[in-house]
């Protein structure tokens, strides 16, 4: 079984790694988010109970696609950046929402920003493994 082979142990680490940056780069956004959206909907405040069941969820759900998005489109980029990149650009598009006081931009701009990280990353480490063509697409 591959999973408890040796010769698979730093692709073993490095998946336990992912999902575990994963987990906690989806808690700490989740805490963050929670606060953001309860001052932008001027909701009352926030308590325990709103971030006891952001974080595990918003945990959950990044420790799950974290290593699927690296794994398939970001090989190449360093773990800490597929973890601490997306969720900045996530927190950056949530302020954005916050300084022009839309509360419906709070649910389009962060997930808006993690994509553009994501995608930002998969342009700046591009795979090594495509191949360009040795012909010019105009000849047949």
């Amino acid at each position: 079984m591959q999973l408890f082979d040796p010769y698979f142990s730093t692709r073993r680490w490095l998946q336990v790694g992912l999902a575990l940056g994963g987990v906690l780069a989806g808690a700490a956004f989740a805490i963050v988010l929670t606060r953001l959206g309860k001052t932008i909907t001027d909701a009352p405040p926030v308590t325990l109970a709103n971030y006891a069941w952001n974080a595990p969820v918003f945990g959950v759900l990044a420790g799950v696609v974290s290593p699927v998005v690296s794994w398939s489109s970001l090989r190449r980029v360093p773990l800490w950046r597929t973890i601490v990149e997306p969720l900045a650009y996530a927190v950056a598009g949530g302020s954005a929402a916050i300084i022009v006081g839309a509360p419906v931009l709070l649910l389009l701009l962060p997930p808006a920003g993690l994509a553009l990280g994501f995608f930002r990353l998969h342009r700046r480490y591009p795979d090594s493994h495509a191949i360009p063509s040795a012909r010019p697409a105009n000849e047949r």
